[in-house]
């Protein structure tokens, strides 16, 4: 039987508490995963993994095998995106 289905066990351990306290002393989170950056910024995240494989906008980093995007360049790079009109010359407001 496994430990989630044993109802003489502990739950949540001391060790997964102590861990939960040390992530709430680092403060506002400043990555985030790719699922999560793509609601952020409404597209699919099948779209920013294909992004990812073609020239890495918007930037991300990779820790290992693992994709993560700073939310302080999330902000940077939607705000560089802005514009206001549809067609035409430069039409990024600055």
């Amino acid at each position: 039987m496994s430990d989630c289905r044993n109802p003489d066990r502990r739950w949540p351990s001391v060790e997964v508490m102590r861990r939960a306290k040390e992530v709430d002393d680092t403060g506002l989170i400043p990555f985030v995963v790719t699922k999560a950056t793509a609601r952020y910024l409404a597209l699919r995240a099948h779209s920013l993994e294909c992004y990812q494989s073609l020239g890495g906008e918007p930037p991300f980093y990779k820790f290992g095998k693992f994709v993560r995007y700073s939310v302080q360049d999330l902000e940077v790079w939607t705000a560089e995106r802005r514009h206001n009109q549809t067609s035409g010359g430069n039409s990024r407001v600055y």
